[in-house]
């Protein structure tokens, strides 16, 4: 059964039906269900879509009040994947979700500055700190995992970026941070027992099944010896190490990958986000703190209609688009593959999609 289309001024509009949209139980989820949240709804007729032949778009809420995006291999806003196409750009987007503008900041098509990465590098988190951004970068220097990690950071609006001078090298079992711990606008909103350090994300090369946490104090995210990793809890305590072999995981599903945690103030819990390997597997998890315990929000087959190749890249919740109550979502995300063009033609661009939080009583 193909889903309901309707296509206004550009924009592909789709009628939610629930053999295609919703949880699907194919899967067996690897953590028990959600004490807080019961479910997620998707609201497919606000989808909207812009910049094709880009993907990836990881986004973090800048102290300037707009959110910072980054793209792949493409033109970003404006462009195409041959139009303005880059490694690596940088944007900006104003405005509310129903109505967004978006710019091209560093790359792509008429940018406000040249490409600072116009054949090599992809970035998979930002963060936003003050007035400065930081992104992990994907060296491109081997074929993926095989890479070297390193952070990059601007202090001019993405016009251009400095690069550290050490890294999380690339080889067996080493730990490459891919993204960050989201807060609000300019990492402002975090709790008070979390405060004074930022967190990230990562996964070891040849363990795909395994997430690890580390953080770093907010004011030294440039010095690597100022890093350290959850090591586990004791008596209920979570404890760190400087030692990143000492890392222990926070997250386990044999078929993770590229993911994004945000805090939801309105309801006072994490959501962690990611696709699976399959069309359409999405996994949304929930937990009080940011190393878990997990539960699970909706582990889905063939969300937005992806049923038979291709799948979803990134699935994120900027803070900036929450609702007061934590209720209400919008969900940027990154997918490719023949059913992505095809139902909610979403290969390769930025696309935006309102989703709704049902709690349990």
């Amino acid at each position: 059964m193909k889903p309901l289309r309707t296509i206004i001024a550009g924009i592909v509009i789709l009628a939610a039906q629930p053999a295609l949209f919703g949880g699907d139980p194919g899967r067996t989820p690897p953590y028990a269900h959600s004490t807080v949240i019961d479910r997620i709804v998707w609201d497919w007729s606000t989808l909207r879509t812009a910049a094709p032949g880009s993907d990836l778009w990881p986004v973090t809420w800048a102290n300037d009040d707009s959110l910072m995006v980054a793209w792949g291999d493409g033109g970003g806003f404006g462009g195409t994947d041959q139009d303005g196409r880059v490694a690596l750009g940088f944007g900006r987007i104003d405005g509310t979700p129903e109505h967004f503008t978006g710019v091209n900041l560093n790359g792509g098509k008429n940018p406000r500055h040249p490409a600072s990465f116009p054949r090599h590098g992809k970035v998979g988190g930002l963060l936003a700190v003050g007035d400065r951004v930081y992104g992990w970068l994907n060296t491109q220097n081997g074929k993926w995992p095989d890479v070297d990690q390193v952070l990059i950071w601007s202090d001019d609006s993405a016009a251009t970026w400095r690069q550290s001078d050490w890294t999380f090298p690339k080889g067996e079992g080493n730990l490459k941070p891919s993204t960050f711990l989201n807060f609000g606008k300019g990492y402002s909103g975090v709790p008070g027992a979390l405060a004074g350090y930022v967190y990230f994300y990562g996964q070891k090369q040849g363990q795909s099944d395994k997430m690890f946490l580390g953080r770093v104090a907010s004011e030294k995210l440039e010095d690597r010896k100022a890093y350290e990793f959850f090591a586990g809890p004791e008596n209920g305590t979570p404890t760190w190490s400087p030692e990143v072999y000492k890392a222990a995981p926070v997250f386990n599903d044999l078929s993770g990958d590229l993911a994004s945690v945000v805090y939801v103030p309105g309801i006072g819990r994490y959501l962690l986000t990611f696709f699976h390997k399959g069309p359409g597997q999405l996994g949304i998890f929930d937990s009080e703190n940011p190393w878990g315990p997990w539960t699970t929000v909706t582990y889905e087959e063939h969300w937005g209609g992806m049923d038979r190749e291709g799948g979803g890249l990134t699935c994120s919740f900027p803070a900036k688009w929450m609702s007061a109550d934590g209720k209400t979502l919008w969900c940027v995300f990154s997918a490719y593959g023949g059913t992505a063009k095809e139902g909610i033609q979403a290969h390769d661009r930025f696309n935006l999609v309102k989703a709704t939080l049902v709690l349990h009583d």
